[in-house]
């Protein structure tokens, strides 16, 4: 494992000499035999690195070393990553031999002298280059006025008499005809049957980066470790990047302290703000060596062929199909009935609604983990939006707006379902904030969002994205005015008791209710059984808890977007039983 410590910090940009640039019949031919291994201090000549290598430099672990008579010393950790590089390299340099060095030695070095382009780049690289997707950049006045009219309407209408009424409720029931609309579309799409042509493996498996961002999970580390070995893709062929943030001590005093295996790496993320999951994947990305990057959280046990089934998954789809996203699961579900609704929800969500998604060809809100892309493709969308705090939703709608499309494909990650539910109520009010954000990016300008994706794309996105928080703002408020009425008292917003109003609404409601409740106890049914899948009905009042959720989102929407509410993992008895049991294991191993 290669550790990066306090002298990983950031360098200052030297002056760059001039390089003497060689014809092509001039390139030296440098073997093996020219290839020396260094010992002693590695103490590259700072002047002979240029920012504009940092791509080149962090990918292929190469550094330009000496300068004699004109002629370049190429370091690297392994001579055939500099010739790779050297090829690569943007002008013919004058490089004469390559020079062996320890690859803990150039991390170090390559942190110290790119560090602070590292850290600029992982922060402010989407804000500058596409500041149109960034959720940092100010939202045109055209935009916060729309969204002022609209909201007036609103409240015009509620206390306008009959009329308005009529028009308020009128567009709420369109609202929810259009959510069961696509839900149902989706569901009688995922769950139809289909005969699928053999797949086929390409004949020369590519290198997969897997990118894990870890904070404050030094509990969850063991286990995950055992996973990873688990994993049954070939380790040559995998570049395993573990991030933990510098001043993360416990996490990294944990990673020194188990047996990493060396197949994998730990990279120190310098602090800066935004402190975020994406902020970190960004710094990350510039050093990933796989032709597919992938995505794992601290807390994730995926199935063991889940990297070759996405590797086989991209390889037989079209060329424009550059993701495919695993589908998440749990292995605590039936701990209590929170968990077992937390996993009815992810059953709905990742083997109904995604699928659906992914099976008509529309733009996929991807989870945050188990997601593989082409690495090419992700470098060309800027990587993630460290300002947003669902970069993954964000991030499968900059690829359909760029062309691209995403396809979940069979295999399961297998997480802690969140045990309590303080917890469970931080952790969606960061999602339901997240999509709150991802919207408003996307609507910035709507015209050129239909123009890039469709019509029908366009708006069903939106209804997936508004369904991710209007449906936790109102849902409470709508069965609790339900209530009232059926009860008897008078509820003004319904039109002075309109029947015709409310039941159109009820009905609209209920409907919505069966279509998604009843996706969560087929797809539950298929993974976990009756013992999960008989809790569905519970889904209604689960989500009553997703009002308190919504609120809190929308109270740090304005100040406090940024802020990424930590969820705890390894909580329950089975996930600490995992992580005792992966120690044990790792321990023999030895």
């Amino acid at each position: 494992m290669a550790e990066h410590e306090k002298d990983e910090g950031v360098g200052e940009t030297a002056d760059a000499k001039p390089f003497r640039l060689l014809a092509a019949d001039e390139r030296p031919v440098i073997t093996v035999a020219q290839a020396r291994f260094l010992f002693g201090k590695f103490a590259p000549d700072p002047a002979l690195t240029e920012d504009a290598f940092l791509d080149i430099c962090c990918r292929h672990l190469v550094i330009p070393y000496a300068q004699k008579d004109g002629m370049i010393t190429l370091a690297a950790v392994s001579h055939s990553d500099g010739l790779t590089a050297i090829r690569e390299l943007p002008d013919v340099l004058a490089i004469a031999d390559i020079v062996i060095v320890p690859k803990a030695a150039m991390m170090r070095y390559l942190h110290k002298r790119f560090g602070r382009l590292l850290t600029a780049q992982a922060v402010d690289g989407l804000y500058k280059t596409k500041p149109l997707f960034s959720a940092r950049t100010p939202m045109p006045f055209s935009t916060k006025a729309s969204a002022a009219v609209l909201g007036a309407s609103f409240v015009g209408a509620i206390f306008s008499g009959a009329n308005g009424f009529f028009v308020f409720w009128t567009l709420v029931t369109l609202y929810l005809l259009a959510t069961t609309f696509l839900r149902f579309i989706l569901v009688l799409s995922a769950l139809k049957s289909r005969k699928h042509a053999p797949a086929l493996m390409p004949g020369r498996l590519p290198v997969v980066t897997v990118l894990i961002a870890v904070y404050r999970e030094a509990d969850s580390l063991p286990a995950l470790l055992q996973a990873l070995e688990r994993l049954r893709y070939p380790k040559q062929q995998l570049d395993v990047k573990i991030l933990v943030e510098a001043d993360d001590l416990a996490t990294r005093r944990e990673l020194k302290a188990l047996p990493v295996f060396s197949w994998c790496e730990t990279i120190v993320v310098p602090p800066s703000i935004p402190r975020t999951k994406p902020k970190a994947l960004n710094y990350a990305l510039p050093f990933a060596r796989g032709e597919i990057v992938g995505i794992f959280d601290a807390e994730d046990c995926p199935e063991p062929d889940q990297i070759t089934d996405a590797v086989r998954t991209l390889h037989n789809a079209p060329a424009h199909v550059i993701c495919a996203q695993a589908r998440l699961s749990h292995y605590n579900p039936d701990e209590s009935a929170l968990t077992r609704c937390v996993a009815l929800e992810y059953a709905m969500w990742f083997d109904a609604l995604l699928l659906g998604l992914s099976r008509l060809g529309l733009p996929v809100p991807l989870g945050g983990t188990s997601l593989y892309i082409k690495t090419r493709e992700l470098r060309a969308l800027g990587g993630w939006d460290p300002d947003n705090v669902t970069e993954d939703a964000d991030l499968g709608l900059r690829l359909a707006r760029a062309g691209y499309q995403a396809t979940v494909f069979d295999s399961t990650t297998y997480e802690e379902a969140t045990t309590r539910v303080g917890m469970w109520i931080r952790q969606r009010s960061r999602w339901i904030k997240g999509f709150m954000v991802t919207w408003a990016v996307h609507m910035r300008h709507p015209g050129r969002l239909f123009a890039e994706l469709g019509v029908l794309p366009a708006l069903a996105i939106n209804v997936m994205l508004l369904d991710g928080f209007v449906a936790f703002l109102v849902q409470p408020v709508f069965f609790a005015m339900i209530v009232a009425w059926l009860l008897g008292f008078s509820v003004p917003v319904f039109g002075g008791g309109d029947s015709t109003i409310v039941m159109a609404v009820v009905s609209v409601l209920v409907s919505g209710q069966v279509i998604i409740i009843g996706a969560a106890l087929v797809t539950a049914f298929r993974r976990f059984g009756g013992k999960v899948a008989l809790f569905a009905p519970l889904l209604s009042i689960y989500w009553m808890m997703g009002g308190i959720a919504a609120m809190l989102a929308a109270s740090q929407l304005f100040g406090r977007s940024r802020f990424w509410d930590k969820t705890p993992h390894c909580v329950s008895p089975i996930a600490r039983s995992r992580r005792e049991e992966a120690i044990e294991t790792l321990r023999d191993s030895i």
